[in-house]
């Protein structure tokens, strides 16, 4: 008969999971060892909440489910924050802890906090394994992470727990999915619409209806208006590509997205708006899951498959005014394209500069994994991307410190396929022990560092409230003499010449590199 442990390696081969991320402790050795028999493989990361974001580059690229182990205790707590972005972010993720056995409780107490109070306002489910429940709850569990609008679980399981002979007790899933069916009808307002927008958001992956929402947007002439996680669902080059929204109160594509008369949102998640959702204009929602937490007035709903409702859509006659699509969308390029861009100081170079040698030297299906801070809010708004599922950032969280431990997870999901970390000083800061884990696995990711010396987007908002610059700045470390410490070459680069150059390098290496780019953060306020 099979351990508890063994129940649950085999419930994550099964669920398709051949990688897991983590920290492990002396509470999860059985763990381990039931995974490396079934041949899945386990990456050491050198923080817990870094394997959580590796683990969701991996499941964002394969399409998959993430997974990561952790220890009792402090392991558990340090994987909290990874957890808060997979919860908010609506990652696939499982997070597998150590806990001490229920017999030692409550008396004993060292090293033991109450993990499911804590990842149960963060989690899908949290659900504490043991050898009578795991035959049944441990697949019902994983599978959570795909019902519905994607999210974690947490897996709770003591060593002691780990090692007994498992037997079978049901578990009840909390989550059902209720399909609706997919009505023309009650669609109307889209066919009817003269300045209709498709809004389009991170519940387009993992299904990918591409094909059918350019079909759509097409046929309809409407523009297309990505949240940032779903940059490039439409190609930024595409006529009707109008640009990205969910970054500022003030995103330029607000203008074309305040004059529509009809809004279809699909895969639509409010999580990903720093604005509150306050269009007049009816909404017409077409997703995977509900239109709950928040419930927005929503004209019509369809919960279901996105890409054959779409389909339906696109075989209609439409309404749409000649003036409004493409032609309106190019009005806003226009206008966008005749700002000014400031002047740089001598040694520095503006963030249009190193984004645009970035998109020169990345191949236009490559992969842009992108930090926390001003360069997040620039990239999402500037950045082409040119293929779908080619832009992962933290957003419904917005936690620094992702993109490093993202891009090795998108890499390894992906092995050989260019993958960029674009990640600023403070953020790298916080991470810089997975370059460690990068050097060690050789994979051909370029880590971008713009250095500004700051918290650059804090440090603006005290410049524009008119305060002192205050424990928002300090000095950045030579990330070039870092990055040879681990063993991964580097450029410094002060000019667009030198950025250039090195970014040609880094290609040219076809393994790890770092870029530490010299920045004027001015940039940034750019418009």
């Amino acid at each position: 008969m099979p351990t508890t442990a063994e129940l649950l390696a085999d419930a994550l081969h099964t669920a398709g999971i051949d990688i897991v991320f983590g920290m492990p402790g002396g509470e999860v050795v059985a763990v381990l060892e039931a995974i490396r028999q079934r041949g899945i493989r386990f990456e050491l990361m050198h923080h817990e909440s870094s394997a959580v974001f590796a683990a969701d580059g991996y499941a964002r690229a394969t399409g998959g489910i993430g997974c990561v182990l952790t220890t009792l205790g402090p392991g558990a707590t340090n994987a909290a924050a990874g957890m808060a972005h997979a919860w908010l972010d609506r990652a696939p993720v499982v997070l597998i802890t150590a806990q001490k056995p229920e017999d030692l409780l409550p008396d004993y107490t060292h090293q033991v906090v109450d993990l499911q109070a804590i990842f149960a306002p963060i989690t899908k489910a949290t659900v504490k394994v043991t050898a009578e429940n795991a035959a049944s709850a441990l697949p019902d569990a994983i599978a959570l992470t795909r019902q519905g609008r994607p999210g974690p679980v947490h897996l709770q399981l003591s060593n002691e727990e780990a090692v007994k002979v498992a037997g079978g007790a049901p578990f009840h899933s909390p989550f059902t999915i209720h399909h609706s069916p997919f009505a023309i009808s009650s669609f109307s307002p889209f066919l009817s619409a003269k300045r209709p927008v498709i809004l389009a958001g991170l519940g387009l992956e993992p299904e990918a209806p591409y094909a059918a929402l350019q079909e759509l947007a097409e046929a309809a002439h409407a523009p297309v208006i990505v949240l940032p996680k779903a940059k490039g669902a439409l190609p930024d080059d595409h006529p009707l590509s109008a640009g990205s929204l969910g970054l500022t109160r003030t995103d330029p594509v607000y203008e074309i997205l305040d004059e529509a008369d009809c809004v279809l949102a699909v895969g639509f998640d409010v999580v990903e708006l720093v604005k509150k959702w306050q269009h007049p204009a009816p909404l017409l929602w077409i997703a995977n899951w509900a239109n709950e937490d928040p419930v927005l007035p929503a004209a019509a709903e369809y919960v279901g498959p996105i890409g054959p409702a779409l389909q339906q859509l696109s075989d209609n006659a439409f309404a749409s005014d000649p003036v409004w699509g493409a032609a309106r969308v190019q009005q806003l390029r226009e206008k966008l394209a005749a700002r000014l861009l400031p002047q740089p100081p001598a040694g520095k170079i503006l963030p249009q500069s190193y984004l645009a040698a970035m998109r020169r030297h990345l191949p236009a299906d490559g992969l842009l994994v992108v930090d926390v801070g001003s360069h997040k809010i620039f990239s999402s708004l500037e950045w082409p991307a040119l293929h779908p599922n080619r832009f992962f950032l933290s957003n419904g969280l917005s936690c620094m410190g992702f993109a490093l431990p993202g891009a090795i997870g998108a890499a390894l999901a992906r092995p050989g396929e260019p993958v960029m970390a674009l990640i600023g000083d403070a953020g790298l800061a916080m991470c810089l022990g997975e370059l460690n884990v990068l050097a060690r696995l050789g994979l051909a990711v370029i880590v971008v560092v713009p250095v500004d010396n700051a918290i650059d987007l804090i440090r603006a908002h005290q410049q524009r409230q008119g305060a002192p610059i205050y424990g928002t700045e300090f000095p950045a470390p030579d990330f070039c003499a870092i990055a040879r410490a681990h063993g991964i070459p580097s450029a410094k680069a002060t000019s667009q010449a030198e950025c250039d150059a090195a970014l040609f390098q880094a290609v040219a290496s076809g393994g790890p590199f770092l870029v530490e780019v010299h920045i004027d953060p001015n940039g940034y306020r750019w418009g």
